[in-house]
């Protein structure tokens, strides 16, 4: 890819900044603090009163920011830097009440020489900072962007080590321009799948063709992330084998890597490795984050709840029916964030997600491109918080299952077995 270059202005040394590979102490130690600590250490660049607007032709290309390991760590740690991005040099205040204050993006650099986001994953950030929905939205005005780093010394996993997160000063780009509509659109099939024993690989679907309805239970999702995927529930019994791969075999194969794996922190995948297997058994969601052959994935296991109890969330608008009906209302599973109902008929027509108030839980249908997508059994569904209807073409009877996870929701309409 080539680099849209934003060198910073030799300042380090006159600021006392150290290089990435100084070693400050003979017996080094690592210092640790409490909470999150702002300390000047992005180096500012020549470049920020340029104009530069981001397109679909340059979106590729990388933006390099460099920066001097925060000297507090006492020695030249092993660190990850992530760019934090907002359009309030307050880092506080967004640009419209739906719209979040900043956007932290997904890649960690470990090179303070070459943090390089690509303007791709700035556009993404800049869309959803300004809440843009559709290209009718885009703007063409040029606007300040204020960029950040986030700091954490990290493990031999990739994992950010306690009492070593630092947030850098904040520099401007003062004529920054998204150019185009840069929506990741969440909830789209990846063609990656979990294949393992507890589906027996995926053989029968993916090579015969046969129970194609199991696919969606074991396939990732896009979110709003670039190269950041998701499969948001999924059971594993203890020392079943499983990789993660394409339908091929191909792009991508992964397997386990090194080290032992721990629910809630990064684990990096290897290219062609071995099948991974769990020393517990897992329930819960696993987020995949790569491209090209770099990859890692997070198990995030789901808290045990009492199945069978009241959610005070239901489906409203079945057959017209807008009250909030007990013959409609999702009851808990054995994990928490995850409810059901066992089985409903939901003729063709328009629903919605909500409690019994249409308060915090307003749940409807999402866009693309501004339209509403309707709902089709058996595919994961993203509910937008006070979309419209939700749409369904055909009539169903089955399973419905809603799961939340970080605040954001997802249906599934599993049609009963014939």
């Amino acid at each position: 890819m080539k680099k849209i270059s934003i060198m910073f202005a030799a300042m380090v040394a006159a600021l006392g900044f150290s290089a990435c590979n100084e070693t400050w102490d003979d017996n080094p130690k690592l210092g640790t603090h409490e909470g999150d600590v702002v300390k000047e250490f992005l180096n500012v660049p020549e470049m920020t009163n340029m104009s530069l607007q981001i397109t679909e032709a340059n979106a590729t290309e990388t933006l390099t920011l460099t920066c001097s390991q925060p000297t507090e760590y006492g020695y030249a740690a092993s660190v990850a830097y992530q760019v934090e991005l907002a359009l309030n040099e307050d880092f506080t205040t967004p640009a419209t009440p739906s719209a979040p204050a900043t956007v932290l993006l997904a890649t960690a650099f470990r090179d303070c020489d070459a943090i390089n986001p690509t303007l791709r994953s700035i556009a993404e950030a800049m869309c959803k900072l300004l809440d843009i929905k559709d290209g009718l939205q885009v703007p063409t005005d040029y606007m300040p962007l204020y960029v950040r780093l986030r700091a954490n010394v990290v493990n031999e996993n990739g994992n950010a080590v306690e009492g070593t997160a630092f947030t850098s000063n904040v520099v401007s780009f003062k004529h920054m321009s998204c150019g185009y509509l840069a929506i990741v659109v969440p909830g789209q099939p990846t063609g990656i799948y979990v294949r393992g024993d507890m589906n027996g690989w995926l053989n029968d679907q993916l090579n015969d063709g046969n129970n194609l309805e199991v696919l969606p239970l074991y396939e990732f999702m896009t979110t709003t992330e670039s190269n950041v995927y998701e499969l948001d529930y999924i059971e594993i019994d203890k020392e079943q084998g499983f990789k993660i791969a394409d339908k091929g075999w191909g792009a991508p194969n992964l397997g386990i890597g090194d080290g032992s794996i721990v629910f809630g922190q990064k684990y990096d995948l290897k290219w062609d490795g071995g099948n991974i297997s769990l020393t517990t058994a897992f329930k819960g969601s696993i987020t995949l984050r790569g491209s090209d052959k770099s990859w890692s994935m997070t198990m995030d296991a789901l808290e045990a709840d009492t199945p069978g109890n009241p959610s005070g969330i239901y489906l409203r608008g079945i057959g017209d029916k807008w009250d909030a009906v007990s013959e409609y209302e999702f009851k808990t599973t054995d994990v928490k964030g995850v409810w059901e109902i066992a089985k409903v008929t939901i003729p063709a027509g328009s629903f919605k997600v909500a409690d019994a108030d249409w308060g915090d839980i307003n749940y409807g249908a999402y866009k693309v491109d501004g339209v509403d997508v309707p709902i089709t059994a058996g595919e994961k569904y993203p509910l937008d918080k006070g979309g419209s209807n939700i749409q369904i073409k055909e009539p169903f009877t089955g399973k419905a299952t809603l799961r939340v996870k970080g605040g954001n929701y997802t249906l599934l309409l599993e049609p009963a077995a014939n």
